[in-house]
């Protein structure tokens, strides 16, 4: 399964993710890591690069409902950084 950690620099408005980290998991383990620069910068864009590169779950500072409703179309969850608290890979990305 991939997991996509959205990422915005502090300059950014808070729907602007210029970066993307895909975690490739299988069993508990990552097993690859791509990281992306993203270019589009919609809703709609966003949703059909996550699908083009098979993510699954999709996570982001704050869970916006146009988006939401965009990956839940094509079964892609999405989620906030707050649900990952618990996970200390994903906490070093998305806190430091």
């Amino acid at each position: 399964m991939k997991i996509a950690l959205l990422l915005k620099s502090r300059k950014q408005p808070a729907n602007h993710f210029d970066r993307a980290v895909v975690f490739d998991v299988e069993k508990d383990r990552v097993v690859g890591v791509e990281n992306t620069t993203l270019e589009p910068k919609d809703a709609q864009a966003l949703t059909s690069w996550a699908q083009m590169k098979r993510v699954k779950e999709v996570y982001t500072p704050q869970a916006d409902d146009q988006l939401r409703l965009f990956l839940s179309k094509l079964g892609i969850s999405l989620k906030a950084y707050d649900e990952l608290s618990d996970n200390r890979l994903f906490r070093t990305f998305i806190f430091s």
